[in-house]
């Protein structure tokens, strides 16, 4: 404590002599002290050299070869620059003096302490400063030295900052040894100090400031709702897959391009044949109790691309009522063309989806388009060909194996074969054979796809056009298969100011897919000695004869048009203005006949057309403005926007009868009776006001908030509107200065986001009181009648779902392992479902909200690393891994509704309850089960335990290697579940009819003392074989692992390629689908095999077309 100053001028007569001793003594004593340890501290030395380090660093240094402390707040040394050094017994005074030259940086020594604080400006200095600052011109430029648009400019330390123009400039007023904060999204971040050369050359002409792209992948770029940021940055759930490594796949549908790639999503085809429907789960979405939609919603450049129709149960597929070919139906995805494709971005929790609202509960998918781009125009072809077949069959009986099951199933019911009960063992050829599944779907089919390009541009206009050509055949016989032909422009241009860009594209897709109306697979088990003609050469129709099956065909002709315009105009700094327009055209044409000729004509043969027309027509328009600003040492941006949406879909449903010429059966004007069976016209609108902050405080914390309020048509009047919000945030804690000496922790970040989001998947008109046709069935005094269908509920409201996530993000050894960590937990509420009520009441029931909650919860775990870099020779490899479980938390009255044989309160939603299966009894041969509830009868209410059909955990790991010009990607998923074993088991007994069986069916009893898995033969149904597929003999471990993708690619060395006048030049070779490791032995393909109804869960049987094991051999070049 300084006390001079206060008693200045006066008399110090009021302290006695002896303590004004003392002081002078103390006095004297503390400066000798203070002397000696200046002079101690001078004669410090230390021995340090290191190149472009922190101050901080060097500071670090000191303490450990000295043994002074140096101390400085955390801010303190925010705008030192880096150094150069090497010390070499240097004395501790000319170290610190050499650091803070020119740093703006003061220091003072006590004790064994150095002091570092910043050096106070003057308020002369001050004043001057407003004199003395320059005008300075800076360009921020890439690479290449093209401009970027949009950049952030900062001085350190300030609240100045500026954001680049059209051509990438700038203007800041600057003074000497300001430090410039470049950054700009996928670039490395940039400090730059203004030396009085810098600062001199930016006075007089425009200074080009250069970025170099990140070289983390954390800087790289990610999209999300309405926006952009990093994987460093964000605060929410996101995942993404670049074009790269979609153009390693040979897939016609780019969401099977994510199959096995991204955590907490499964991707499931319904089956492999052209065009079938791919169904997208995000973190479980699918609840079971709820009949609302688990649908993701799918925008594509801004504009949604979710074609749900208001089907129930929800799907996205374009199908049409009462037809479909045997595909199940055309997905929308499968008519874009994976090459058009530039990323895909999933959101998946609160934070990242609730700026959607109601349409983000189950997931949002962000489908960005390749555009074009600044330099001379550039032409890129891409072809490649081959072949594709079904990989695995499923072991069926040979003919001697199948007669004798015959033979001893007659045998047991004492019944003697005949020509009237037992052709194939009295009249059919008993040595011949035919194995029914290659002659259905044993063929090889053809894959031909074709892509070229031209892009181009200048710094104010780019284009990019784009036609993509696909033809696929299938691997039954006959000339079945899809052809799609797809065009798309885009173009952009920006106004010399930089103030105004306009993007837009358009893209046009025609599908034609003629396909037979029956899926052929399933046709796996006639008799293999069945004749395809009797002996008088006649067809033999016996049950249903095989060459029934092609002539029933199905032509799906599908046109898609899709077009958005993205618009934006600077009106100040910081401020824009947007908007976003986009319009969707899907139509869907099918024609389904079924020609009298291939019908047994022991039955009335009846030449018939089924047609449909399905059109929807999707209008957007989303206005929204940003605003940009910096408060204190962090960034703000504020966004808030409007959305105005109208979907219409339009249907007819006609069907054609009595063909006086089969050849005319494709012509609705040729048929002597045309019935319409279905027509429809629906509008669904939807509006919505949204916003969202996001602040950033020195790249350490970031918070971010979003909030939507939602209007559906859906809903009546009570509850037409729903509020939805989310908060998230996120701690970069290695951007602390306690924890930046951790050399092998490069990055580390901690994030958690809790909102609600909604959802409205559910049938137009919902609410209303609906009438239903009854079409032709009945008809009164010529017109078709109309019944009571939907009863209005007026208090029909929103399906809520509140999602929880806490996840920690780290990179080790500068950044060369990234592993992500995520906890989630979604509960939905208020489900939304159809309740049937008795026929009595004159309706079939009507749409309401459930009183019970389910809930959802996982880990996520994502993990990237660079195993290799070792000259020309790197190796890569990216591993995920979701565990997933749900439960039916609450259900109120849940005894009393007809949900109860379904559900259990805190019992998973994906259950199912089996028999359980005690074996054979040796002495009769029946089967048998245990008796659950001890009342000595085996009972469907009583005798059932608990299964879980779910995904407990799936995964993939994908390694890409790569030397020179040869690059290797090779990809396997894995998915452990429960389900089928066995695809062929039937509820009749073996040998009950001309069905073939699977070889498991050998290990059957056979006599009185037989131990065996599967009951006797016989002619004969007993109950007991009845519930034999319901038992867990059919039930268990279906887990699989799939060697699913393989890319080999190799580029030609440059100087190759530029002989031949190509700027690249590469050859590949693509496997998709190559092999499977699985329990189930009794079936095609696990992935297709699945019951229920949910996502990938099949369509309620147990054997599906498979996914085909597709080889294909390409050629890439640019010009």
């Amino acid at each position: 404590m300084n006390i001079y100053p206060f008693y200045q001028g006066r008399h110090l007569a009021c302290l006695p002599k002896k303590i004004l001793f003392i002081m002078k003594l103390t006095i004297i004593i503390m400066t000798t002290l203070l002397m000696h340890v200046s002079a101690s501290s001078f004669s410090q030395k230390l021995t340090y050299a290191a190149k472009n380090i922190t101050v901080d660093q060097v500071f670090k240094e000191i303490e450990k070869q000295t043994n002074y402390r140096v101390l400085y707040a955390t801010s303190t040394l925010n705008d030192a620059a880096k150094v150069s050094v090497n010390f070499k017994n240097t004395p501790l005074k000319d170290v610190i003096e050499y650091l803070l030259k020119d740093q703006q940086l003061t220091y003072n020594i006590e004790q064994n302490t150095v002091l570092i604080k910043k050096q106070e400006r003057s308020f002369i200095d001050k004043i001057a400063s407003v004199f003395t600052s320059s005008r300075f011109n800076g360009r921020i430029v890439d690479e290449n030295n093209s401009p970027l648009v949009g950049a952030t400019i900062t001085v350190k330390g300030s609240k100045k900052y500026a954001v680049s123009g059209s051509t990438g400039s700038f203007v800041l007023d600057l003074e000497e040894n300001d430090v410039l904060v470049i950054s700009y999204i996928g670039y490395e971040t940039k400090e730059l100090k203004i030396s009085r050369g810098l600062l001199q050359s930016g006075v007089a002409s425009l200074l080009d400031i250069k970025l170099s792209p990140a070289a983390s992948s954390l800087d790289q770029v990610q999209i999300i709702g309405y926006g952009s940021t990093t994987k460093r940055n964000n605060t929410g759930a996101v995942s993404s897959i670049t074009a790269e490594e979609i153009g390693k796949q040979t897939v016609e549908n780019p969401l099977l391009a994510l199959q096995g790639r991204i955590a907490g999503v499964q991707v499931t085809q319904d089956n492999g044949l052209p065009g079938a429907g791919a169904r997208m789960n995000i973190r479980g979405a699918y609840s079971g109790v709820s009949g609302a939609g688990y649908i993701p919603l799918y925008i594509i450049d801004g504009v949604p691309f979710t074609l749900f129709n208001g089907a129930q149960p929800a799907t996205d597929n374009l199908n049409a009522n009462g037809v479909s070919a045997a595909n199940g139906g055309v997905s929308p995805f499968s008519i874009i063309a994976p090459e058009d494709i530039e990323r895909i971005d999933i959101l998946k929790d609160a934070d990242a989806t609730a700026i959607y609202g109601s349409r983000g509960s189950n997931g949002v998918v962000l489908i960005t388009t390749k555009k074009g781009s600044k330099g001379k125009t550039a032409f890129n072809f891409n072809v490649n060909s081959g072949v594709s077949n079904v990989a695995n069959y499923i072991p069926m009986m040979n003919t001697q194996e199948y007669l004798a099951t015959r033979r001893a199933a007659f045998a047991r019911s004492g019944v003697t074969p005949t020509a009237a009960n037992a052709l194939d063992l009295t009249v059919w050829d008993q040595n011949a054979y035919t194995d029914w599944q290659k002659y259905f779907i044993g063929h090889t089919g053809h894959t031909t796809n074709a892509t070229g390009s031209v892009s181009g541009g200048n710094a104010q206009n780019s284009f990019l056009f784009s036609s993509t050509y696909r033809k696929q055949s299938t691997v039954f016989e006959g000339d079945f298969g899809a052809t799609t032909f797809s065009s798309r422009l885009n173009a952009g241009h920006k106004s010399s100011d930089g103030r105004f860009n306009i993007d837009g594209s358009v893209n046009y897709t025609y599908m034609k897919n003629l396909l037979p109306s029956t899926d052929l697979s399933t046709i796996y088990n006639l008799a293999p000695n069945y004749p395809l003609y009797n002996a008088n050469g006649s067809v033999n129709w016996t049950n249903t004869s095989p060459l029934s099956y092609n002539p029933k065909t199905t032509n799906a002709q599908t046109t898609n048009l899709f077009s958005n315009v993205n618009l934006s105009y600077r009106i100040i700094d910081g401020l824009v203005v947007k908007a976003n327009l986009g319009y969707t055209s899907t139509r869907l044409k099918q024609q389904q006949i079924n020609p009298a000729s291939s019908q047994n004509p022991a039955t009335a043969q009846v030449s018939s057309l089924r047609y449909t027309d399905n059109d929807n027509n999707n209008y957007i328009i989303e206005p929204q403005a940003v605003y940009t600003t910096k408060i204190g040492e962090g960034n703000l941006e504020a966004l808030i926007g409007t959305t105005f949406q109208q979907t219409k879909a339009t249907g007819i449903f006609l069907t054609g009868t009595g063909f006086n010429n089969e050849k005319l059966i494709n012509s609705l004007a040729s048929a002597s009776s045309v019935v319409t069976s279905y027509s429809a016209d629906a509008i669904y609108s939807y509006t919505a006001v949204f916003g969202r902050l996001n602040y950033n405080w020195q790249g350490k914390y970031i918070v971010d908030g979003t909030y939507r309020r939602d209007g559906s048509s859906r809903f009546g009047g009570n509850n037409k509107f729903g509020n939805f919000g989310a908060v998230g945030a996120s701690w970069i804690f290695t951007q602390e200065d306690f924890m930046k000496d951790l050399g092998f922790l490069s990055f580390g970040k901690l994030r958690a986001s809790y909102g609600i989001t909604g959802n409205d998947q559910i049938p137009n008109y919902g609410y209303l009181s609906l009438y239903t046709s009854t079409g032709s069935s009945n008809v009164y005094d010529g017109v078709s009648t109309y019944v009571p269908g939907n009863i209005q509920n007026p208090d029909l409201k929103w399906e809520t779902n509140k999602k929880l996530d806490i996840a920690v993000e780290l990179g080790f050894l500068n950044d060369r392992i990234l592993l992500k960590a995520d906890y989630y937990r979604n509960r939905v509420s208020n489900l939304l479902n159809f309740i049937t009520i008795p026929s009595q009441t004159g309706s079939t029931g009507y749409t309401a909200n459930l009183d019970a909650t389910v809930q959802t919860k996982g880990f996520e775990f994502e993990l990237n690393t660079i195993n290799v870099i070792a000259g020309d020779f790197k190796w890569n490899t990216n591993l995920n891994l979701t565990i997933s479980r749900n439960k039916l938390l609450a259900f109120d009255n849940l005894e009393n509704t007809f949900y109860a044989s379904s559900y259990i309160i805190g019992q998973p939603t994906d259950i199912r309850k089996f028999y359980k299966y005690t074996g054979v009894n040796p002495a009769t041969g029946l089967p048998t089960y245990q008796d659950l509830n001890g009342d000595g009868s085996i009972s469907f209410a009583g005798d059932r335990y608990v299964g879980y059909y779910g995904h407990p955990y799936f995964a993939g790991m994908n390694n890409s290697l790569s030397y020179k010009g040869f690059a290797l990607d090779f990809m396997f998923q894995y998915n452990h579940r429960y389900g089928v074993l066995n695809s062929t088991l039937s509820s009749n007994p073996a040998g009950f009819n001309y069905t073939n069986m699977s070889t498991a069916l050998l290990d059957r009893w056979g006599a009185v003392g037989d131990v065996a898995l599967f009951p006797a033969a016989t002619t004969v149904n007993d109950p007991s074989y009845g519930n034999l597929t319901s038992s867990d003999i059919n039930w268990g471990d279906a887990s699989y692992l799939k060697l699913k993708t393989v890319s080999l690619n190799y580029t030609f060395p440059k100087a190759l390629a530029s002989k031949l006048k190509l700027s690249n030049l590469s050859v590949y070779v693509q496997g998709q689908n190559l092999y499977t490791w699985a329990k189930q032995k009794y079936t095609y393909d696990p992935e297709t095999t699945l019951p229920g109804t949910g996502p990938g869960l099949g369509t309620g049987q147990y054997i599906a077309f498979p996914q085909v094991r597709t080889i294909v051999f390409g050629l890439n070049c640019s010009f």
